[in-house]
């Protein structure tokens, strides 16, 4: 244990204190990644259908006591799942209110655990919401013609589904026993089917008080639905109902590990595209001054559940709050032009900005556009990592492909990663440390498809780079190497 110079109990009691703290928001992070992993959403939706046809399973088993028994008793272990998981996220929600905001109807799902609330298990099918949105975030990168109208069609069946299922079990456990129109589940599911659908009850008519409420309610869900698909058809409301749609992962304060993108410009869409292209789970967060996203996204290109947009001056702290700098790992700060400025002033605002990230978040990547290099020396006291000066790279590239013909097609595929061969950077295993490079080169050719273009030695923002190393010279542990290569060197 650590203990104060002055020795003084209580700074020592307060440095384990902060250990202690430390560890605890460790673990809450672990969790809030887990819980929001893209397999663990995949295994919660299977887990949802699953339970959903236990409960259709066990209505229609209620002749046969033992066998509902035991499907009653799975759709319980999979009710505590669902238990734990609810408890887990209100653990780590970081506003416990917004967490039953967001998920009051998976409370109420779980309800039916309680054993007074037994014959309330067919509020399970509201579940199958949360089945929806899951769903929505998984197909949102492949909504191909649908894709301005994804969100509202997944709302759409999922509200179909829920309406036909949860209509056909009420109907079914209320008149199965007296009335002969519904003594199987399959005639009932029909009954709601046609029911939704004709706006009058078809296939049955129904004997009990509940009966005639179930039937209401699907008739006037019918209509419901009827109205939404027309609005959602003729476009007169997809906007509406996507504003109300929870398409995104998580709220702005929860994101870890993201990046944040601040100003655009015409480079902006690729910026984003090459993103999501390298890492597709990452968030991406873009801070600008309009007050709605750039429209020069390609949606087919990106994930839009982990695209947030921030609207404000990404130069003040406030707004680089909202955008939770502070958790992000990568800052790139573009020279923006979505207002009339001069490139001095540009330039400035990107220093500025600069200045303010890396106060407030010292352990941040930063890469910076600039307009000239005369602000390059202010960016590096700041602690910027990478600087591009665009419109000198564009010089240099402009001289390179005019002495080079056909050089163009070899930089469109090594500049990007989102197809053929692109630019990695793979770490020195120990195994490989004192070997030359010749022997590397080999290696990496014939094991991984790979071309060695340089390697990186030494820390911080003076380490040296060898571009083309001579094949003699020896690499050393630390080395860090950059590859042409297909896909990313796996050792």
């Amino acid at each position: 244990m650590e203990v104060a110079k002055d020795g003084d109990p209580s700074e020592t009691r307060a440095v384990a204190d902060d250990r202690e703290l430390t560890a605890y928001e460790a673990l809450k992070d672990a969790v809030s990644r887990f819980l929001y992993h893209p397999w663990t959403e995949l295994g919660l939706l299977l887990l949802i259908l699953v339970w959903v046809a236990l409960l259709i399973a066990e209505s229609s088993y209620q002749g046969q006591p033992a066998v509902a028994r035991m499907l009653g008793i799975a759709g319980d272990l999979i009710t505590w799942l669902f238990v734990i998981e609810l408890s887990l996220r209100l653990w780590v929600a970081r506003k416990k209110r917004r967490f039953f905001r967001r998920y009051w109807l998976d409370i109420l799902s779980v309800l039916p655990v309680v054993r007074p609330l037994r014959l309330l298990r067919v509020v399970r099918l509201l579940r199958l919401f949360r089945a929806g949105l899951l769903l929505n975030r998984r197909i949102s990168a492949f909504q191909g013609v649908f894709r301005f109208a994804g969100t509202e069609f997944t709302l759409l069946g999922t509200v179909t589904v829920i309406l036909v299922l949860a209509g056909a079990v009420t109907i079914f456990l209320a008149e199965n026993r007296a009335n002969p129109d519904f003594r199987h589940l399959e005639s009932a599911v029909w009954f709601a089917v046609y029911t939704l659908i004709g706006g009058e009850p078809i296939g049955g008519t129904p004997a009990s008080e509940l009966g005639h409420v179930v039937t209401l309610g699907l008739m006037l869900g019918g209509l419901t639905v009827f109205g939404m698909f027309v609005g959602t058809v003729s476009a007169s409301m997809a906007q509406r109902l996507a504003q109300r749609s929870e398409v995104n992962e998580m709220d702005l304060d929860e994101l870890i590990d993201h990046v944040v993108v601040c100003g655009w410009n015409h480079s902006g869409p690729m910026v984003v595209e090459e993103l999501f292209s390298i890492d597709a789970r990452q968030a991406v967060v873009i801070v600008t001054e309009d007050s709605r996203p750039p429209a020069d996204l390609r949606r087919e290109r990106i994930r839009p559940e982990l695209l947030y947009h921030v609207s404000g001056d990404y130069t003040r702290v406030e707004v680089l709050e909202e955008a939770a700098i502070r958790k992000a790992t990568t800052a790139i700060l573009l020279s923006d032009k979505t207002v009339e400025r001069s490139d001095q002033d540009r330039d400035a605002r990107t220093v500025l900005a600069a200045l303010t990230i890396e106060r407030l978040a010292p352990h941040i990547f930063t890469c910076a556009e600039l307009r000239s290099r005369e602000n390059e020396s202010l960016l590096r006291m700041a602690g910027v990592e990478e600087i591009v000066i665009a419109d000198e790279y564009s010089g240099y590239i402009m001289g390179s492909v005019s002495r080079n013909r056909g050089l163009v097609k070899t930089l469109d595929e090594i500049l990007s990663i989102r197809y053929g061969n692109a630019f990695y950077k793979a770490d020195l295993p120990p195994e490989h440390v004192g070997k030359t490079v010749g022997e590397l080169a080999h290696l990496l050719r014939t094991a991984h498809e790979a071309i060695l273009v340089s390697l990186e030695r030494g820390e911080g923002q003076h380490f040296e780079v060898k571009v083309n190393p001579p094949t003699e010279m020896k690499v050393e542990a630390g080395d860090r190497l950059v590859v042409i290569a297909e896909r990313p060197v796996r050792w």
